[in-house]
This record gives C-alpha cells, sequence and structure tokens, in this order.
C-alpha cells in the first residue's frame, strides 16, 4: 500500500485542517488506525469560476459499513451493473491514473475537473495520511446523479433513517443528505 499526506483539498473548509473525526458518530480519527473515507461536494460559481464546497464529511469504517448495510439488494446490483459498464476498468477497477490525474479528470467519464460544473472528490484514509489506491477519485455530477437513481425507494428510506439516528451532524446536513446522498458509500 502507499501513503501520501492529506492533501489540503481535502482538509476541513471550516478550519483548513485535516478532518479529526467521523462527522457521523465523533470517532477520533486520526487515533485509530482503521481506514475512512473523505467525501466532498463541489459546485464551481459560474461567474467567478471558483469552487464553493456543497457538502463535505468523513466518515469512519463502522459508520460506513452501517451505511451499506443500508443498501437494497436491488439497490447493490443497480449500482454494480452501472460501475461495471461504465466506470470500472476489464479487471473491474477504476481507470488506472497517477495521483495528480486521479485529482484532475472524472473517474467514469475522463471529462478534466476545470470543465465540471459539479463534482464529487472522494479519498481514502489511515489516521493522518491518504491511501493511494483506487483513490482518491472524482466523479461528475452527470454521474453521482445517475447513482442516485439506481437507488430503489427502499435504500433511500434506510439512507434517512440512518441520517435520522447519528449524532453530531447539523440538521442542515442531515436535510441534505435526504436529497444528495454520498457517491460512493
Amino acid at each position: 500500500m502507499e501513503f501520501k499526506d492529506i492533501t489540503p483539498n481535502f482538509y476541513q473548509d471550516s478550519n483548513q485542517k485535516p478532518f479529526c473525526e467521523c462527522t457521523f458518530c465523533g470517532k477520533n480519527l486520526q487515533e485509530s488506525n482503521e481506514p475512512y473515507l473523505i467525501e466532498k461536494s463541489f459546485k464551481r460559481n459560474r461567474q467567478s469560476k471558483q469552487l464553493l464546497t456543497v457538502i463535505e464529511y468523513a466518515i469512519c469504517l463502522e459508520c460506513t459499513i452501517k451505511k451499506t448495510q443500508a443498501i437494497s439488494e436491488e439497490s447493490r446490483q443497480n449500482i454494480e451493473k452501472y460501475m461495471r459498464e461504465n466506470v470500472l476498468n476489464s479487471e473491474g477497477n477504476l481507470p488506472r491514473r497517477n495521483f495528480v490525474e486521479k485529482l484532475e479528470f472524472c473517474a467514469a467519464t475522463g471529462k478534466n475537473v476545470e470543465d465540471l460544473d459539479e463534482f464529487n472528490l472522494v479519498g481514502q484514509f489511515i489516521g493522518d495520511k491518504m491511501l493511494l489506491s483506487e483513490f482518491p477519485v472524482i466523479m461528475s455530477n452527470e454521474i453521482s446523479e445517475e447513482i442516485q437513481g439506481l437507488l430503489s425507494e427502499k435504500t433511500k428510506e434506510e439512507f434517512d433513517k440512518f441520517m435520522d439516528t447519528i449524532t453530531g451532524v447539523p440538521p442542515e446536513l442531515k436535510e441534505l443528505f435526504k436529497t444528495k446522498r454520498p457517491v460512493l458509500i
């Protein structure tokens, strides 16, 4: 496994520092040896071209497992089929790119991040290091919307219930998650 220091594009907007706690359960991520994910959704201001963060969160392995268990079999199959047909290469992996390219191009469409009005950035981490494997990955908004459309009503309801059971998440973020659900969890 290859590791790299966490890059600033994965820092929290509020303090420009790496996430220290799971957004959902409050577990200390820096003291744990368990992997965690960070997902950030961005929207580009059309006039200024500046990127604005719409959603950002860190999620520990335990919360990821809970979230994954909320996905219905129908949704899981739909997402797996979509990923095989549209995103993954013939070996079943995200396209192989070097680290810089992974932060510059959508993994699915190959579009340059500078040409995307909206996109999600996802990375995997352990402690204060980023794991370089299939991650980091950029997914354009069109891909995110297509994946959202593959979720069954049962899965959407389970995700909403999951958001209602966790603590420490601001109410406005909980409501936003109910309309713009995470992409790769």
